[in-house]
Order: C-alpha cells, then sequence, then structure tokens
C-alpha cells in the first residue's frame, strides 16, 4: 500500500502521457493491491478511484472494463488510476488554464 494515499482522500487524476493535464478529480475507495475492478487485480501500481469530476471527457482509461472505457464514461463509476499519475487535492494548489494544464 502507499502509505501517501488514503482511502476516502479527494484527487487530482493527470493525464497518462506525463503532461501536467488533469483529467479528472475524484476520491480514493482502495489502495488495497489485491481488489478487483473489471476482472483485474489493482496491484502495486494503481489504486482504485470514484471519478466525481470528468475534466476532460475523451481521456482513455488505462485499465478500462466493460462500458467504461473513457473518462467520459466514468463519471461516478470506480476506475484504477496509477500512483504516479495521482494528486492529493490538498496539495494541489496549482491554477489550470482553460485547457486544464498547470500554468
Amino acid at each position: 500500500m502507499h502509505h501517501l494515499f488514503q482511502v476516502g482522500k479527494d484527487v487530482i487524476l493527470y493525464a497518462m502521457l506525463g503532461t501536467n493535464q488533469a483529467v479528472a478529480k475524484g476520491t480514493i475507495v482502495s489502495t488495497n493491491r489485491d481488489n478487483m475492478l473489471g476482472g483485474v487485480a489493482l496491484g502495486k501500481q494503481y489504486c482504485e478511484v470514484i471519478v466525481n469530476v470528468v475534466l476532460k471527457r475523451d481521456t482513455i482509461l488505462p485499465r478500462p472494463y466493460d462500458g467504461v472505457e473513457l473518462m467520459a464514461d466514468a463519471l461516478n463509476m470506480p476506475i484504477a488510476w496509477p500512483y504516479q499519475r495521482v494528486i492529493h487535492m490538498f496539495i494541489s494548489f496549482f491554477k489550470f488554464d482553460e485547457t486544464n494544464q498547470i500554468f
């Protein structure tokens, strides 16, 4: 378990391709590597997040599952997202432009 990521904490999810683009806001619901989502265990690199706000609808999910392939599909749904692309909202004091890029 990644001790910095706690269940119940609100987070911002960032694009997979190494950009600083925020793609969604959500809440961590599991950091248990054995937890199954879409028939696949989370493993060491991913946490389970409920998506509360979609910022970039056309984002392709890194671990799609039946009926949930794009961020637009994931509103109010659980998704697996890599820890490396998750930032706690309390430390996210950055400003965002109209394309959700940090500036």
